[in-house]
């Protein structure tokens, strides 16, 4: 409940507060999902480096409360979880020592957003654990519409600025916007680009932490989901429906992690992390394609992957398919990592970005079938379609997948539940299908 801000620790705040920790110890400890306590969120970094008034007397009650007080509260009353307690978030261990270091405890990194950093700045660090970081996109246009006529469909215009609650949000969307997609000429395309953004920063972002598992132990984007319906860091709008930085979330965050370090194209990196507590025998298949998803080379290989590891277990020279400058805007990568016959984990990687790249246009045709108690959708396209994101015109559900990549006429299929009075034919008037 303490955030961003001072406290003055007088007898009767005092008084109440100790009462209400208290309570809230005992209410809170016996709750499955409980791991630790943390004391605050962002007041010892406020007080190092947010230009708080020097008030030493404050800055003791900031101590009392937050080292003392809290602590002692919590080995009364929950004693097991009490010695994993954490004064703040971001904070090294307290006592105001450097709480947004990246070499203990966790760290809050906003550069990349607040500070208009380039997506790639994340890989200049390898946090902790890194508890708070995150990247705007616009939400469903069902949900934009509750609050926006057609005549207000303007990023810039003052209905979709009452409904940003971030400091100049817009212009850094269009900042970054800029950098990955070529402009988006009407509004849904708009909603399209930005969440394509999101959820390929957060990706990269958690991909990279996850190659570093050891010294790396985990992160928290901010943010899940909205109290009211706006643009936001979420990745569930306020009706629940998913972006698609929620539908890379369970791609990312899956237990075994197959991902790609881009940072030499003639000899990317691949790279499986298994946080799982079993050894599993994989094979890890890569593919070199061109912009019609055509397979012009193949590496694969048989892997081990250690429970609880990260490695390296493949990285091809592609040198000859990346020779000329060129050669980044129509090729890419594509690459799988599989359990027998099952595909456990899969990914793509441009070497440019979508706005470079040279695409050819994808013609995308689904086939509908009805499997009784929900239907099942089957993509394919006739050339390379990226990010391709389903939707329906006036329902919502959840789709088994989505926002994912189309390699040419190799289908991918996608299942969703009923819907009340929904058929074949009324479920081909509500799809819609877009990709970049």
């Amino acid at each position: 409940m303490f955030a961003c801000s001072a406290y003055r620790l007088t007898d009767s705040f005092r008084t109440t507060v100790e009462a209400e920790i208290a309570d809230n110890i005992k209410r809170l400890r016996h709750h499955p999902s409980l791991g630790s306590w943390c004391g605050n969120n962002e007041i010892e970094s406020a007080w190092v480096g947010w230009g708080l008034p020097e008030d030493e007397e404050c800055k003791q009650d900031y101590l009392t409360l937050f080292e003392d007080i809290i602590p002692r509260l919590l080995n009364e009353h929950d004693p097991v979880r009490a010695k994993f307690y954490h004064p703040s978030s971001p904070s090294s261990g307290g006592g105001f020592i450097d709480p947004s270091s990246n070499k203990a405890g966790d760290m809050h990194y906003w550069d990349v957003w607040h500070n208009f950093k380039p997506i790639e700045d994340f890989r200049k660090y390898y946090y902790r654990f890194c508890s708070e970081y995150g990247f705007e996109s616009i939400p469903d246009i069902k949900t934009v519409r509750t609050f926006a006529e057609d005549r207000d469909l303007n990023l810039c215009g003052t209905v979709m600025q009452a409904h940003q609650k971030c400091l100049l949000g817009n212009e850094k969307l269009m900042f970054y916007l800029a950098q990955m997609c070529n402009y988006p000429y009407d509004f849904e395309r708009l909603i399209y680009c930005t969440q394509l953004g999101q959820a390929d920063c957060i990706r990269s972002n958690v991909e990279h932490m996850r190659r570093a598992r050891g010294r790396c132990m985990g992160s928290a984007y901010w943010q899940v989901n909205d109290t009211n319906p706006v643009i936001s860091w979420s990745s569930i709008d306020y009706y629940g429906r998913w972006k698609a930085l929620h539908y890379a979330a369970r791609r990312f965050y899956a237990p075994i992690l197959l991902s790609c370090d881009d940072s030499n194209p003639k000899r990317p990196v691949l790279c499986v992390t298994n946080d799982t507590l079993n050894d599993e025998q994989l094979t890890l298949i890569c593919r070199v394609r061109n912009n019609r998803a055509e397979i012009l080379d193949e590496f694969s290989a048989e892997i081990t992957s250690t429970a609880m590891s990260a490695a390296s277990a493949l990285s091809p020279d592609l040198s000859k398919h990346f020779a000329a400058t060129g050669d980044k805007r129509t090729k890419y990568i594509e690459y799988t990592l599989e359990r027998g016959d099952k595909v456990i984990s899969r990914g793509t990687t441009l070497f440019v970005r979508p706005k470079e790249f040279t695409f050819s246009p994808a013609l995308i045709n689904a086939d509908i079938a009805d499997n009784g108690s929900s239907f099942a959708i089957t993509l394919t396209a006739d050339n390379f379609a990226k990010s391709v994101c389903i939707s329906l015109k006036d329902f919502d559900c959840v789709f088994s997948d989505n926002w994912f990549d189309l390699h040419g006429n190799e289908p991918v299929k996608v299942t969703i539940g009923k819907l009340d009075g929904m058929t074949i034919d009324t479920l081909k008037e509500q799809l819609e299908i877009r990709s970049y």
